[in-house]
């Protein structure tokens, strides 16, 4: 009975492996850990506005980023020791249906004044822990239209063959995150799914690729006219929800409003401004408290550049150039088009966060309400992007295992 239990342990602990695999990329490691615990000392010093009213939620939110940290942390080493492309496939449309469902499940739970019904909530004894599965079907677009890619490439088929389960599940996703809404969510989907199908060189695809190409240079050309000047005119006449109104006419002037649609806007740029090249020093923000609502979320970039300066924004652009590099650079090197775009679309999910958080924070372009991965506080976008990264060790493994050979 002993030697049973002990080697079904043994069998369990040898499952659970909580190391990399072989021929990882330890550059990109190292910088994935740094960023996600320079997040975690700025959500903690952003938590600590809460302790002036509780000090327990000031605990509370310390060890949930913890917990977090810790969980994403094992989902990043079990993918990257077990997602093989043959899984992925095996198993691919039934998780989907299972993010449907999810996605689904959400609009059983109050909006808790966000305005967005994105959240599953499970409450625990002192607290509830929320979780966002549209933040997961990112990463789950990703894998499948690589899936599907690698399935057909050296097949003679139509495109709408190699496309059709990606462009279902996507068109189900959009439907039930525009009913939330969520569309900065949305919009993320939307551009890793187009850049995507961008990528792989199958004949029957370059027509459609064009096309696609053009359409999106359109897009960015009449989102950027949107806010300008003369966009702030045609804002009136295009059928669209007040708030996104305003977020585009306070990018244009966030010193309009103040105190309405510009207010987080104007003290997120007080809060870069008061930081200067120096900072504040760490813990010292004081527009965290009680000026940016967000702070631990949304504008943690902005309370970093209060507290550290450029210092911080250098550890930020270091760290999200060097992981996007490395991705980047792999996906150069392998003829598999299907670990191709799980590099390059990873790498695109990354970026895409960075440029529409660090933007909107800014005021350079609309306020999406889209995290800054590794950074900000939020269980989900943590553990989604933990997982691509896990993904993706597990393609630069088999990549760099196969040039040995």
């Amino acid at each position: 009975m002993k030697n049973s239990q002990q080697s079904s342990k043994k069998t369990l602990l040898s499952y659970m492996k909580l190391r990399m695999p072989a021929k990882y990329d330890f550059l990109l490691h190292l910088f994935v850990l740094i960023l996600v615990l320079f997040g975690s000392l700025m959500v903690f010093s952003a938590s600590q506005a809460s302790a002036t009213e509780n000090v327990l939620s000031v605990v509370i939110a310390c060890v949930k980023q913890v917990a977090f940290v810790i969980f994403s942390y094992i989902m990043m080493v079990s993918f990257a020791n077990y997602f093989t492309m043959q899984r992925a496939k095996q198993y691919g449309n039934v998780i989907g249906f299972c993010f449907i469902a999810l996605l689904a499940m959400t609009f059983l739970f109050d909006d808790m004044g966000t305005g967005s019904q994105a959240w599953i909530r499970i409450p625990l004894v002192i607290t509830d822990i929320s979780i966002q599965p549209s933040e997961f079907v990112k990463v789950f677009m990703i894998v499948i239209m690589a899936v599907n890619v690698e399935r057909f490439f050296q097949k003679k088929v139509t495109w709408w063959m190699i496309v059709k389960y990606p462009v279902i599940f996507y068109a189900v996703f959009a439907l039930l995150i525009a009913k939330q809404p969520d569309f900065g969510t949305l919009a993320i989907l939307t551009a890793i799914c187009g850049l995507c199908f961008l990528i792989p060189s199958h004949p029957t695809l370059r027509k459609y690729q064009k096309w696609l190409a053009w359409l999106i240079v359109i897009a960015v050309v009449f989102v950027l006219l949107l806010t300008s000047k003369f966009g702030s005119s045609l804002l009136k006449h295009i059928p669209m929800l007040d708030y996104m109104v305003g977020r585009f006419e306070a990018s244009m002037n966030p010193f309009q409003d103040i105190y309405g649609t510009g207010y987080q806007l104007v003290n997120g740029l007080y809060a870069i401004a008061n930081g200067g090249l120096g900072g504040l020093g760490f813990t010292h923000s004081t527009q965290k408290f009680g000026y940016l609502t967000q702070a631990s979320s949304d504008y943690i970039f902005a309370i970093t550049s209060e507290e550290l300066g450029i210092i911080g924004l250098f550890i930020i652009v270091l760290g999200y150039g060097i992981v996007i590099y490395r991705l980047v650079y792999y996906a150069l090197r392998t003829r598999s088009e299907g670990y191709k775009i799980i590099l390059m679309g990873t790498a695109f999910y990354i970026l895409l966060h960075f440029i529409l958080n660090i933007g909107g924070v800014t005021g350079l372009i609309p306020l999406t309400g889209v995290p800054l991965l590794f950074i900000s506080s939020g269980g989900s976008s943590l553990m989604s992007v933990m997982s691509a990264i896990g993904i993706a060790q597990a393609v630069i493994s088999r990549i760099r295992r196969q040039s040995q050979t």
